[in-house]
């Protein structure tokens, strides 16, 4: 008999024709077992199911009496059943249902009753009993009951009588019939008998002789044996599915009598336990195996499963045989044998090392966390705009300006920020967001009750979550940070550098005026010396105001480039070509090559390929991987004048050949071929630069 119940409530999903004939031919698929079978809660079943359904583990139940409602109006019909509920699992390993495969033993436990009864006592020609009764006198049948007559295909007595006894064996068995009946046996013994129509069973013959009508005569009883073949079978497969289970199951399974003592255990349970399958059954208990420190607890609630039937988990140690540890959950169930009696104990395990290896670990890394949290004064929060709430550490109390203790609400930290600090928050997030990004930072400022300002440094990563109606929410976790010293100081040092800058500048103007002065008694005082010697200062301080826009921490090539030649570009529109990658130089290339670019550019202006209208000019650079990377630029001109080398070197040929390669720590190559001007500048990028 098979069925299958799915769910918590055990809702029919099949039950075969042989189930359907055991409860009456009921209408069961579709239905919850405790309202089409009531009969089977009265008794526990339902209970018995419910137990396997949370537990995960199969029960197998032999000879157990169960009461059917199988008529109408009509008393309960008890049979026994030796069946199995075994747990039906998804791929996540959850309990979905129950698969019960069970056999009626009932014709067996009677027959086997009845045969145990009977012996002493036969009613030769009882018309109730269900075995074949027959007498021969070792050569014709002379008389048998109708079950006789009914076992070997028969409709009537009449057909048997008067037949040989050899005619209900096959041929290869008569020999053993006939040896039987001459040796007077009165062993039973399993022999081939064959039916009316030529098939072959399976059959137990036993006999003794007797007196019967004044003659010496046999008296035998035949029984079918096919039904308990089938059984048999079943139950041995049943049986072999079992140890399947149990030799293969991931869990740890054993079995050990009252006292503790291993009867049967599983490779897993080996492997958990550390000990050969030979050693845990020769005679080693459970105590044996179990932590000292663990082992009061867990008799205690043995005895009391013993003693209640109740089943019992427990987390405990086992000790192996190399003296290592290890942790295991146990679920305990006691196994009662077919009067009800306390038999013997099963247990399954499940290893807990890797669990608590990461429990472990899990509370180191906590308390590393939140040391680090600790000195590094960091603030921990989280929000959630769904609920427009906040989640404060009472370190960010502190830095909020709130007390430590307290519970501040949104509105209420709100209250603290900046003007504009909120939009600038929601920027931040945003932008992150449509970066496809999940981690935002941002800075803002914040005013204490006292009227003080401070400044902190937020990051958080940003869950979004979509809502009913289509709206997208979003939960933030972060830390937080006091950064109003570092602001401070950042104001203190743009001070400073405005300050040098604009020192500088007067410096330069101081510079070009001592000059004009100088050359003011000359010939040259309104010449071009003078003119290129301004245009060299006021190169110099352009290059000052880009560094002093990064603070003097650097600055990008495209942005000096384009500054130098940007007055040049704007009067010669679109014959001025810049192209490279993003790189940042240090203070003193950014100055070095703004001066050689200034230089450049002016002589293209003057003499070379931005003199003329269809002349143009390319800056390019590129970047060498190694060790230190490497930088090389071109300037190259095109379609200007023809060209030639000059005679003599000048200044700007020497502050580019000389003074550049020497600060550049590089090469700088300088080339007078028609087609125009090329400078190749190659310097060595310092460790840093971006």
């Amino acid at each position: 008999m098979i069925a299958i119940v799915s769910g918590p409530n055990h809702v029919f999903e099949f039950a075969n024709a042989a189930y359907l004939d055991l409860v009456g031919r009921r209408e069961v698929v579709g239905k919850r077992v405790r309202d089409v079978l009531p009969e089977l809660e009265e008794q526990g079943t339902v209970a018995l199911l419910d137990k396997v359904y949370a537990t995960g583990k199969p029960f197998i139940g032999r000879r157990m009496p169960v009461a059917f409602q199988r008529q109408a109006n009509a008393p309960a019909e008890t049979r026994y059943m030796d069946f199995v509920y075994q747990p039906v699992l998804d791929e996540q390993g959850r309990v979905t249902g129950i698969f019960a495969q069970g056999f009626d033993v009932t014709q067996q436990v009677e027959t086997e009753t009845a045969f145990s009864e009977s012996e002493a006592r036969y009613r030769l020609f009882s018309e109730e009993t269900r075995e074949g009764v027959v007498i021969h006198n070792g050569e014709v049948i002379l008389d048998c009951n109708p079950a006789y007559a009914r076992v070997f295909g028969y409709d009537d007595v009449a057909e048997v009588i008067g037949l040989p006894s050899t005619a209900f064996v096959t041929p290869r068995s008569a020999a053993l019939l006939q040896e039987k009946g001459a040796r007077g046996d009165e062993e039973p013994y399993e022999i081939e008998a064959i039916r009316k129509d030529g098939s072959a069973f399976p059959a137990e013959f036993v006999g003794r002789v007797a007196t019967w009508k004044g003659q010496k005569v046999r008296i035998g009883l035949a029984r079918d044996l096919t039904e308990r073949k089938r059984r048999e079978a079943a139950l041995r497969e049943s049986e072999a599915h079992f140890a399947a289970i149990f030799d293969q199951s991931a869990a740890g399974l054993a079995e050990a009598d009252l006292s503790g003592r291993f009867i049967r255990v599983n490779d897993r349970f080996c492997e958990i336990s550390g000990y050969a399958r030979e050693e845990l059954l020769n005679g080693r208990r459970m105590q044996d195996i179990t932590h000292p420190d663990d082992l009061p607890r867990n008799l205690v609630l043995l005895q009391r499963s013993v003693e209640t039937g109740e089943p019992f988990e427990i987390e405990k140690r086992y000790i192996r045989p190399d003296g290592s540890e290890v942790w295991v959950s146990n679920t305990v169930t006691l196994i009662r044998d077919s009067i009800g009696e306390a038999h013997s104990i099963a247990s399954v395990s499940i290893d807990l090392t890797a669990r608590r290896e990461a429990e472990a670990a899990l509370r180191q890394s906590e308390s590393r966390l939140r040391l680090a949290l600790d000195a590094g004064r960091m603030a921990v929060w989280e929000s959630d705009n769904r609920t427009n709430s906040v989640t404060t550490s009472p370190e960010l109390n502190r830095l909020l300006g709130f007390p430590e203790d307290a519970s501040p609400t949104i509105e209420e930290i709100r209250s603290r920020y900046a003007p504009g600090a909120q939009d600038r928050l929601r920027t931040a997030a945003a932008a992150a967001l449509q970066r496809g990004e999940r981690n935002a930072e941002e800075e803002f400022e914040i005013i204490w009750p006292d009227g003080s300002r401070h400044w902190l440094l937020l990051r958080a990563d940003l869950e979004v979550m979509p809502g009913e109606d289509g709206a997208v929410s979003v939960k933030a976790t972060g830390v937080a940070f006091e950064i109003t010293e570092r602001k401070l100081w950042e104001e203190r040092q743009r001070l400073l550098i405005n300050e040098l800058n604009h020192r500088v500048k007067n410096t330069l103007a101081t510079v070009q005026s001592i000059a004009l002065q100088s050359f003011r008694h000359t010939d040259k005082a309104n010449g071009s010396n003078v003119t290129a010697f301004q245009d060299r200062l006021f190169a110099l301080a352009r290059a000052h105001d880009i560094l002093t826009r990064d603070n003097w921490e650097g600055a990008e090539l495209r942005d000096i480039v384009g500054e130098v030649i940007e007055p040049y570009c704007r009067q010669s529109s679109g014959r001025c070509d810049i192209d490279g990658p993003r790189v940042r130089l240090t203070p003193s290339m950014a100055l070095a090559l703004s001066m050689a670019v200034h230089e450049l550019a002016t002589n293209a202006a003057k003499y070379g390929a931005l003199s003329v209208a269809e002349g143009q000019v390319s800056v390019s650079w590129s970047i060498m991987s190694g060790t230190p990377r490497q930088l090389t630029l071109c300037w190259e001109e095109r379609g200007g004048p023809p060209v030639a080398s000059p005679e003599r070197r000048g200044f700007g040929t020497r502050l580019i050949e000389r003074s550049l390669a020497q600060e550049l720590a590089g090469e700088v190559s300088l080339a007078y071929v028609p087609t125009g001007v090329v400078c190749t500048v190659k310097a060595p990028l310092p460790d840093g630069i971006i």
